[in-house]
């Protein structure tokens, strides 16, 4: 039984889509925090910007859809993005609704992020390889909802 069980073990530590793709997140999501760092933004915070700034603005839901963020990860950062000046929020048909949009702040620091994430965006690039780079960019372009 200890034997099958470490064998087993020994299969998931090798061939774990799950452990090998969080482990690959955490190293490129440092590669991107150490850069942002730098302006004062962290990377679920600077891909909020630009997927704002992308669509013009969207609706909360719309935008946990797209980046697949959970509610309260996002509304964690839109709070510390809104008390920066960096977005707001416009109300919707009823109260319970609102679009959330770039302020004029936002795309200031937008604009200032920009040539550190193109350091970051390096870095990864070398980090993951020509192959890496191309199954990525295939891979997310069918999950990804813009």
């Amino acid at each position: 039984m200890a034997k099958q069980l470490k064998n087993i073990a020994d299969e998931i530590a090798q061939a774990c889509l799950a452990s090998r793709t969080r482990l690959l997140g955490r190293v490129i999501t440092g590669i991107y925090d150490d850069a942002l760092r730098a302006v004062g933004l962290t990377s679920p915070q600077m891909t909020i910007l630009v997927a704002l700034e992308h669509t013009g603005g969207v609706q909360p839901g719309a935008l946990c859809d797209a980046l697949k963020l959970d509610k309260s990860t996002l509304s964690r950062n839109v709070d510390r993005m809104e008390r920066n000046g960096w977005l707001g929020k416009l109300q919707g048909a009823d109260a319970r609704s609102h679009t959330l949009q770039l302020t004029d702040a936002g795309r200031r620091k937008l604009q200032e992020a920009i040539p550190h994430w193109r350091k970051a965006q390096s870095e990864a690039e070398e980090t993951l390889g020509k192959g890496g780079m191309d199954t990525l960019f295939r891979v997310s372009k069918r999950i990804r909802g813009f």
